[in-house]
């Protein structure tokens, strides 16, 4: 090699040298997950703010998200478990091949006490099965299944209630006490409690009853088939996701409309109800995102999630999310209304996007959703 071309390969070296530094200045290294592992999951719960985190087959309790150490372990049975549920005192997770059976789901209190597994012979084939949620107290599980002639002789329904009818169903944990309402109008639940449930209807709309009383007050909804997002029981409020992809919000005491969220040009895939008051929708349309929201005046509000991540260095962990995402199961509210966070779901584990634990409140509205 003469000396022109030696000095044109030193050139180019250095030419790339300088981009890599310039790129490195300006892409800021991926932080680490709060919580790693590919097959971590996590459950937030909402009434408490603890974590439940399971790595392999050890559950860890935090305190928060913040906490720089559990405050308790409990090693779980079986295979491949996945943590779903953190609700009042309870939690519910799935495992496998445990006693010759290839999946088995399993209620158990934080301090490792079984409460129910299932299926489970003593109780029925009918329920719970592997739809069933626990209550939002924590204190049972609930489940929605049509009527059919096994389901009316189990659960003792009368015959003037029409088959493939919807049945909605709770089972408390204490004393085992089972509750069955069924009707050709019921279209779906969340119950807040065994004896509490929140009901979609057929064509649209909500109904709250309880047991004793019966119909607490009843809501007609438009916009075809509505299905329940969320609920806050401390701001008392019931998001649902009616026929047109809009986000509807109601009282959860009165009945009466709290927002409606209907964006241009787009449809809400999923919804929650943060804790600090806000609404984080996942939005479909020309392009998939997100926003937050403010529900008294369904602008943007705060630094938004694009934008947190951003500032992070996880926009390559949040687009992974968002282009693969159907629900915000993957993008949990983890914060409080003193210390808004979430956690988004990556290959590597789960990212904590927040300023700090005493992050401030939300500032001012940005933005476009």
């Amino acid at each position: 090699m003469n000396g022109n071309g030696l000095r044109w390969v030193i050139q180019v070296m250095a030419a790339a040298a300088g981009v890599a530094a310039a790129w490195s200045q300006t892409v800021p290294p991926l932080p680490a997950p709060r919580f790693p592992g590919a097959a971590t999951t996590v459950a937030v719960n909402r009434a408490s703010g603890m974590a439940a985190v399971l790595t392999g087959d050890q559950l860890q309790l935090f305190d928060s998200v913040w906490a720089p150490a559990p405050r308790g372990r409990i090693e779980l049975p079986g295979k491949a478990p996945r943590v779903l549920e953190y609700c009042g005192p309870n939690l519910r997770y799935v495992t496998h091949d445990v006693q010759g059976m290839a999946q088995v789901f399993v209620a158990i209190t934080a301090d490792g006490r079984e409460r129910l597994a299932w299926p489970n012979s003593g109780l029925s084939e009918l329920f719970p099965t592997e739809a069933s949620r626990l209550t939002l107290d924590g204190k049972g599980l609930y489940g929605f299944l049509p009527l059919d002639p096994p389901a009316r002789e189990y659960f003792g329904l009368p015959g003037d209630i029409p088959t493939g009818a919807g049945v909605a169903v709770t089972f408390r944990f204490a004393g085992e006490k089972l509750l069955a309402r069924g009707s050709a109008a019921f279209a779906g639940v969340v119950a807040l409690s065994p004896d509490d449930m929140l009901l979609t209807l057929v064509g649209g709309g909500l109904m709250r009853y309880r047991s004793p009383g019966g119909v607490a007050w009843k809501r007609e909804g438009s916009g075809g088939a509505w299905r329940i997002a969320d609920v806050d029981l401390a701001g008392g409020v019931v998001a649902a996701i009616d026929g047109e992809g809009a986000v509807v919000g109601t009282g959860t005491e009165s009945g009466k409309p709290r927002f409606r969220c209907a964006l241009p040009a787009a449809r809400v895939l999923d919804g929650r109800l943060l804790r600090d008051g806000r609404l984080l929708v996942l939005l479909t349309g020309q392009k998939r995102r997100t926003a937050i929201l403010d529900t008294a005046t369904m602008k943007p509000a705060g630094e938004q999630p694009a934008e947190l991540c951003a500032r992070l260095g996880l926009t390559a962990v949040y687009e992974a999310w968002l282009e693969k995402a159907d629900s915000l199961s993957g993008l949990l509210d983890a914060g409080s209304t003193g210390g808004p966070a979430l956690l988004l779901r990556g290959a590597g584990g789960w990212y904590l996007v927040a300023r700090s634990e005493r992050s401030a409140a939300p500032g001012p509205a940005t933005g476009k959703p």
